[in-house]
Formats: C-alpha cells, structure tokens, sequence
C-alpha cells in the first residue's frame, strides 16, 4: 500500500510540475507582452517629439528613411489633435524565424486617417521590428475584433 501511494505522489508531483512550469512560460510571455505595449503606446503618445526616433533601433529604421517620415507627421498631422486609439493586436509565429507581435492603433488626423501597425520581437527583450502605416478604409486581416476599429464607433 505504502508503494502505491509513493508512486502516486511521485505522479502526482511530476504533473504538477509541468503544469507550473507551463504556466511560468505563460506569465513570462504575458509579461513581454505587455512591456511590448507599453513600448508601443510611449511611441504612438509621443510620435511628434523630436527624440522619438531613439526609440527606433537603427538597424530595422535607417536614419534617411525613418527622419523623413517623423517629419512629415511632426509637421502636417497636428498630431497632439489626433482622434484615435489602439485598436487590437496580433502575433505571428514564424518557424524558423522571429516570433512578432503588432500593436494597432488607428487615428483621424489633420494631414490623414491612417491605421499604425507597430511589430515587436517577442522573444527576448521586446524590440520595435516595423513600423508600417495605411488608410483607415483598407480591410486587415490582422484586425481581430473588427469592431473596435473607429469606422464603428458610435
């Protein structure tokens, strides 16, 4: 009887410690994810400052092309005015390459109204990847819940 319930503890031990460490994996992740996000709405607050481009690492945003497009934004689009929010977010797993997650944030603006997708690298520390905008008007597969989207807010 003694044998039976040490081999049950022993079961019962190993099942709990896969159990926890898949949720240690799970709050590891959420983790990167939200500093992910906070990284991502500092970017999007503050896109019209002047020192923003720092937060751009210089190996996925050349200088001579991400300087123009600060610009253009700090210029024309009254940015401090715009009327928008994030709107969903979206992780891709790449085998065989880096796991990225997009922030989406969409905005009526003086100059457009243009939707922002922000990707991450999730994997180790997170790290702005691309920064790519479009019209509001385009569909996105990348849009969860469709309706968050400002085309549909009341």
């Amino acid at each position: 009887m003694k044998k039976v319930l040490k081999i049950i503890a022993i079961i019962l031990g190993f099942i709990i410690l896969i159990i926890g460490t898949f949720i240690f994996i799970g709050w590891r992740k959420m983790q990167k994810l939200d500093l992910a996000q906070e990284k991502a709405n500092y970017i999007m607050d503050n896109l019209d400052r002047p020192n923003i481009g720092k937060k751009f690492p210089i190996k996925y945003f050349p200088r001579e092309k991400l300087d123009p497009v600060l610009k253009m934004i700090r210029q024309n689009c009254d940015w401090k005015n715009k009327d928008g929010k994030f709107v969903d977010f979206f992780t891709t797993k790449n085998i065989n390459g880096t796991d990225q997650t997009a922030f989406i944030y969409e905005y009526y603006m003086r100059c457009d109204s243009l939707r922002f997708i922000l990707s991450f690298n999730v994997e180790d520390d997170p790290e702005l990847m691309g920064l790519n905008f479009e019209p509001l008007e385009k569909e996105n597969s990348m849009i969860i819940f469709p309706e968050k989207q400002l085309k549909y807010r009341k």
